[in-house]
Formats: C-alpha cells, structure tokens, sequence
C-alpha cells in the first residue's frame, strides 16, 4: 500500500535567502509534500537580502513588521491562505518559541488547523530569562508543542527545561557540498592566506585575530564581511602595523562564497562568549570544510560539535592561543593537507540530503 505523503507547511524568515531553501527542495525530493512562507525581505548578515523565487513555486513571499528575530510578525494573509488550502499533517514554525512571530503562527494555526501537531525550531544554546511578555510565549509555545528541531544540543536541553515534553532533534544547517567544493590541492603561495568570514561585529572576535597575526609575517589576512566594526578593525590593523598583510573585502555574495573559500589556505572562526550569546552553530565551518580548506576555531558554544576532529582549536579571546595555532598551521603543509582531507568527509554530514533526511524522519516521528 502506497503511503500518503507528508503535508508540512514551514514558516520561517530566513527562507529569504535562496540557497538555505534548499533543504525543503530536497524534502520535496524525498516524497514530503512541503510549502513554505518567507519574509519577502530580510537583513541576513549585516546584508539586506529581497525574496528572489528562483523556481521555488512552493514558496510564498510576505511582508513582515519588525526587524528584530523576537520581535516581529509576518503579514497574515498569506499565511492564513496556506494553512486553509489543505488540511496538514504537521505545521514547523522555524522560529524561536520566545518570539512574537511564534504566537503569531501558533494563533492562527490552531484558529484554521486546529488538532495538527506544531513543532518549532530553536538556536538559542544560552538559558535565558525573557522579559515578559516573551517569556510568556516560550512557555506557552514550549508546553502546547509536540517538539522542537534545533541546530545545536544545548538549545534542546534548554527547552526540555523549560517546559517542553514533546520530541527533540538536533539537526545541524546544511552546506551545499555541491556548490562548495574542494579546488586543486595547489602549491602553497608565498604567503599563508587566512581568511575571516562573517559578521564584523565585537563577538566574532576579529580583534582577536589581527592581534594574532600581528607577529606572523608569513601569513597574509583576508576578511570578509560588514558590521559596526568594520571601522575600529581597519583602524586597529594600521595601528599594528600590518594594514599591507590585511585586506579588508567586505559583505561577499553567496554566489561567490565557495571561490573566496577556496583562494584561502586556513579558515579562521574567533568567535568570543559574551553574557547574552555564543556560537550556536557555525555555518563557515562546514562551508570552508566542504571547500576543502582547513578550520581553525574557537572551543566556544557549538563550534567542536561540528567540526570534531577536523579542524583545530583555540582559547577564544585568547591573542597567545590564536598565535601558536596560527604559526603552527601556517608552517606545516603537511597538517593542512590532513586536515583538508578530514574536512571534507566531515562537511558530507551537513550536506543539504543528510539534513533533509534527518528532518523528514523527525517530522514521521511527530506526526506518528
């Protein structure tokens, strides 16, 4: 007898960005009767990113209020139209169980959809109080859902604590293994080329690095991105005499990510701890291990989950620490080549199908 397919609907603002929709193309492809409401924009990365459909005829674009992950709600009308359509098996709010889209959803699923099961996604890996009215909304939305898929294991431990007694999944954010792939083991340059990608703001730890290579004349720095402090980094490498060995990029588009990946010869993740966030995943991670490009991180929040033992870790905030990784990597080829190879067959984990599968079976887990 020929099982039914699985009819999910998803919700969730960062499906603005092209290439992060491709899990639920390859859900689609496994048999999961899937659709999806975006935000029709978005600001990803210090970046505004505008809903572009590219093919994508299961997607439905919306207006949203507010900027704030916690603190805004999508226009209703088309999620109201996708949750009458059809009748579902399953409804994933991809959004924190803390925020005001949460309530949003869940109130307007249970006015149309009202005995489908509703699970949320979460990355918060720090146990947070929330101010009232939010904690208000974690509790309710922890307590009425049937589970939670998070990206890292401590944001699951921490709702099981808050409350929630539905079923939990860690399932990690996938990479284009495809798109990113490893380029010609090519002869190491003159200089070792490290490379930053991300945000440019105090927590990514920036700082740290130009310290850490202050001292390291062999080594040519390459960062990438845009953040409040782009400024205070550009001038902090001329005051350490090194602005000739650093070159600033800024914001690099999706589509030209995997080559800046592969024009670099170490992957450097820096990130800091603060009070109110740590690591939650580590997407550059995966997407510099597919690339074939070694990783060096910080032992902070979820990076040594990910990266195992493919990549090597420092002391995060420590300029000491990151110096000796550094060099050490920077003069032996030899490692980075083992590590290149390591890399690779780590990032296969995180490909866009092991994902996909991962979730299908959670989404049969609660829907059963």
């Amino acid at each position: 007898m020929t099982t039914a397919p699985l009819r999910v609907l998803r919700v969730y603002h960062s499906a603005v960005v092209t290439g992060w929709r491709q899990r639920d193309r390859e859900l689609r492809s496994l048999g999961c009767d899937v659709r999806v409401v975006t935000a029709r924009r978005w600001n990803e990365g210090g970046h505004d990113v505008a809903f572009e459909s590219a093919g994508d005829d299961f997607v439905v674009p919306a207006s949203t209020l507010g900027r704030h992950p916690y603190r805004f709600v999508f226009d209703p009308v088309p999620v109201i139209r996708e949750l009458r359509v059809r009748p579902l098996d399953l409804i994933d709010i991809h959004e924190e169980p803390a925020s005001l889209a949460a309530f949003q959803l869940r109130t307007l699923a249970r006015a149309f959809q009202k005995r489908v099961p509703i699970v949320y996604y979460g990355a918060q890996n720090i146990e947070k109080r929330f101010p009232v009215p939010f904690r208000w909304i974690e509790r309710a939305s922890l307590r009425n859902a049937a589970g939670a898929h998070t990206c890292n294991s401590d944001a699951g431990r921490i709702f099981v604590a808050k409350g929630l007694k539905g079923a939990t999944r860690t399932i990690g954010l996938g990479v284009d293994i495809e798109r990113f792939t490893a380029g010609a083991d090519a002869a190491p340059s003159e200089r070792c080329r490290i490379g930053y990608v991300g945000r440019l703001e105090p927590h990514k730890g920036v700082d740290v690095l130009l310290r850490a290579v202050a001292d390291l004349p062999q080594v040519q720095l390459v960062v990438c991105g845009s953040g409040s402090s782009a400024d205070a980094l550009l001038r902090l490498a001329e005051e350490l005499g090194i602005r000739e060995r650093v070159e600033f990029i800024g914001h690099v588009a999706y589509d030209d990510l995997p080559d800046m990946y592969r024009s670099f010869d170490v992957v450097a993740i820096p990130s800091l701890r603060t009070p109110k966030w740590v690591e939650q995943f580590g997407r550059v991670a995966v997407e510099a291990m597919a690339a074939g490009v070694p990783v060096v991180a910080s032992d902070e929040g979820s990076l040594r989950d990910v990266i195992g033992d493919a990549g090597v870790f420092a002391r995060a905030g420590d300029v000491d620490a990151w110096h000796i990784a550094l060099a050490a990597l920077a003069d032996d080829d030899e490692r980075r080549r083992h590590l290149r190879v390591a890399g690779i067959e780590r990032a296969r984990d995180f490909s866009w199908r092991a994902i996909a599968n991962e979730q299908l079976d959670f989404y049969r887990e609660v829907a059963r």
